[in-house]
């Protein structure tokens, strides 16, 4: 995700409307300035959530891979076992 637009605070503000139209047709991040240095970064909603998403995705595979360092694994009999024993205390 590329940030090809990049504006000062102060034009953002003068024109708010018009950057909003621009990150909703363009779908690239806006970077604003502030004093010449970086300040905040605006997203489109769509790419906001999809960050998101992607972010939940690589901690849970951080979290697997942590989990196979410390050996905190289980067979699939285990597994399914374990989820049998669920569904049938569930049916009673």
């Amino acid at each position: 995700m590329a940030v090809e637009q990049v504006t000062s605070l102060t034009d953002f503000r003068s024109d708010p409307d018009y950057y909003f139209e621009e990150l909703s047709k363009n779908k690239r991040p806006l970077l604003l300035t502030r004093q010449n240095k970086s300040s905040a970064v605006l997203l489109d909603t769509r790419q906001y959530q999809a960050l998101l998403e992607q972010l939940a995705f690589m901690k849970s595979v951080a979290d697997g891979l942590e989990d196979v360092h410390h050996k905190r694994l289980f067979s699939m009999d285990e597994v399914f076992d374990s989820v049998d024993r669920i569904i049938a205390e569930a049916e009673k």
